[in-house]
């Protein structure tokens, strides 16, 4: 018996066989763009974020080793001296370079911070200077007892690292120091050493903290009285 032969399948009318492969082809294609779009957009945020670490790193590296150590040449239109005498310890007296001595070697002990009512020996007073503390000196023959109260106010705001003492012979009857820095006074100015102290206070070459713990307020010495004609001190109605 002859075999029926298949009818061949037909498709309707204005179908494209073709029509089907083309869209697979082209959704492929479509997926192979997107696909290299993100790894495009993925590679460009990488070279940025390694961009963005490189000019952190640039930039810390430039102020290590270039402005680190730069400090302001005045505070407030005052000039800032600036020394470099080196530090070591020594067990000998120093002939300083300075007045009042801000740099250079230094007894092993160092002064307590806080409000001191003597000068303080400078081989000693140098050495607290180089652990990071900012002193503030008044000469008292210049200085009235008034602004010296002011002065100590203004150290006993502060937790650590600074000091006020008397300091005689000075070039001007205020002084600011830190660490191979100071500014001169020619009278009291309460902002100008506040900035001083906030730009230079724990900037020593050792940093040790130092706390306030010296309270002793300045006392000036009461006048001597005048001897009488038969050679003994008048005293005071």
């Amino acid at each position: 018996m002859p075999k029926k032969k298949k009818r061949r399948q037909e498709r309707p009318a204005g179908v494209d066989p073709n029509e089907k492969r083309r869209q697979r082809l082209e959704e492929k294609r479509r997926q192979r763009e997107e696909a290299e779009k993100a790894k495009r957009r993925a590679a460009f945020r990488e070279r940025l974020v390694r961009g963005m670490v490189l000019a952190a790193l640039v930039v810390a590296a430039l102020w290590f080793f270039f402005l680190r150590g730069q400090t302001p040449s005045e505070i407030q239109g005052f000039e800032l001296e600036k020394f470099n005498e080196g530090g070591g310890h020594t067990d000998q007296p120093v002939a300083y370079q300075m007045t009042p001595p801000v740099s250079g070697q230094h007894f092993v002990s160092a002064a307590p911070c806080g409000v001191h009512a003597e000068q303080i020996q400078n081989e000693v007073f140098v050495h607290s200077l180089e652990h990071g503390a900012v002193a503030v000196l008044y000469d008292p023959e210049q200085v009235e007892t008034a602004t010296i109260r002011d002065i100590e106010a203004l150290v006993g705001e502060f937790d650590e690292r600074t000091i006020s003492a008397p300091y005689a012979g000075m070039e001007t009857p205020i002084t600011v120091a830190s660490w191979a820095e100071m500014m001169r006074l020619p009278e009291y100015d309460e902002s100008a050493i506040r900035e001083y102290i906030q730009e230079f206070i724990g900037t020593g070459p050792e940093d040790i903290r130092c706390d306030n713990d010296q309270d002793s307020p300045f006392e000036p010495q009461a006048p001597e009285a005048s001897p009488s004609p038969d050679g003994t001190p008048e005293e005071d109605g």
